[in-house]
């Protein structure tokens, strides 16, 4: 089979990695001037997460209905966003409801436990570097320090030095739970499918899908770019090439994080694990660099409050490393991925014969992207798949 991939990011990459090594042809169509150039670009994600975090946390009827003006739980808007993403938001909070949490929070540790048992493999059978952390701790508050098995700071600093300046902490949670470095998996991925003949079709948007007697045939792309079946991994973008009613009446919308990269002084303390504050903001160490990342807001980064976001990235960084870096020097940069309501990705079958999706993966596109992608390649080749169900576009409504 003969399978035409729109979207050469880490879900594209992934999911042609998928395919080809359950016998499929592959070729990747990707708009940008070369793979890796949209949202995997300068992103981490987390390998591993025991308890990964929902994008709609647990919350009562009560707080469900003061949730539709905003919310600064789980998914961070305004009331002026929850207007411009009125259904998205009568979604999200529908899957607020405790019934609903319950049964996805053993999901997300599956996909979890999944998607990080198929990447290690992968990136040992292929020679593929990770740039993995040892581990993730996390800053306990005050409250959550009394309802907690904390480790004392004094502790911490026996593994990992590079926190000293973090006195104001009461404590800390360690989690096996890894940070690894996307954009450069990616590159890596992006070099092992080019090296093993699969093409990439670079700077070739793909203006809408191709059918005949109903059925998706491939795609035009300034020309008319032929397959047996198309699997859209186009990221925000996959929307647009969807015909009407592809997906029935489930509900999507753009989410947005804000990032902050700086460069370590040569004499600083190697940092070699993760640390999440009571926010959610994360700092991630890649080698020669630390990489913050921000909490999630609903929409695209010209609706969100980037400024205040950046503004307080730079602070959380200073305050755990003070002397690890020219603080002044560091680049700015925002990640806007397309999510479901529930948070989990829609990867599997359309309502059109021969045209899948690998899309809307949420706060944990990146986490869990090696099960997606194996579910997608699944469902093209017509496999069963565990999570096949659980993924599919009619778990939404």
């Amino acid at each position: 089979m003969h399978v035409i991939v729109v979207g050469a990011g880490l879900t594209g990459l992934q999911s042609a990695l998928s395919l080809r090594e359950k016998g499929a042809e592959v070729t990747l169509v990707e708009a940008r001037r070369a793979p890796c150039q949209g949202a995997s670009y300068s992103c981490a994600a987390t390998l591993g997460d025991e308890t990964p975090e929902q994008l709609a946390p647990e919350a009562g009827r009560l707080a469900r209905l003061r949730a539709m003006k905003s919310s600064d739980e789980g998914l961070i808007y305004s009331p002026g966003t929850a207007l411009r993403y009125a259904a998205f938001v009568s979604a999200l909070l529908q899957n607020r409801a405790p019934e609903k949490t319950e049964s996805r929070r053993a999901l997300l540790s599956q996909l979890s436990d999944a998607s990080a048992a198929l990447l290690r493999e992968r990136a040992e059978r292929y020679g593929f570097d990770l740039q993995e952390s040892a581990g993730t701790f996390t800053v306990l508050t005050a409250e959550e320090c009394r309802t907690h098995k904390a480790v004392a700071l004094e502790d911490i600093l026996t593994i990992e030095p590079s926190l000293y300046a973090a006195q104001d902490a009461c404590g800390f949670l360690l989690s096996r739970a890894a940070t690894w470095s996307v954009s450069y998996y990616a590159k890596q991925l992006k070099e092992y499918l080019i090296a093993t003949g699969v093409p990439v079709l670079s700077s070739r948007e793909a203006e809408s899908v191709l059918t005949e007697d109903g059925r998706a045939v491939g795609v035009s792309a300034g020309g008319e770019i032929r397959g047996d079946a198309v699997l859209l991994a186009a990221g925000t973008g996959a929307q647009a090439l969807l015909p009407e009613g592809a997906l029935g009446g489930a509900v999507f919308a753009p989410i947005t994080r804000s990032l902050f990269n700086i460069e370590l002084n040569g004499a600083a303390h190697r940092i070699r694990h993760a640390v999440r504050d009571p926010e959610g903001r994360i700092a991630v160490p890649l080698n020669a660099f630390l990489r913050i990342m921000g909490r999630w807001h609903l929409g695209t980064a010209e609706q969100c409050p980037v400024n205040d976001e950046y503004k307080a990235l730079w602070a959380f960084g200073i305050r755990l490393y003070p002397e690890t870096a020219d603080w002044s020097q560091g680049r700015y940069l925002s990640q806007t991925v397309l999510s479901s309501a529930d948070g989990l990705p829609v990867a599997g079958a359309t309502r059109v014969p021969g045209l899948f999706v690998n899309m809307a993966g949420g706060i944990h596109g990146a986490d869990f992207s090696s099960a997606a992608a194996d579910a997608a390649a699944d469902a093209v080749l017509g496999r069963d798949n565990a999570f096949g169900p659980d993924l599919a576009f009619t778990r939404l409504g």
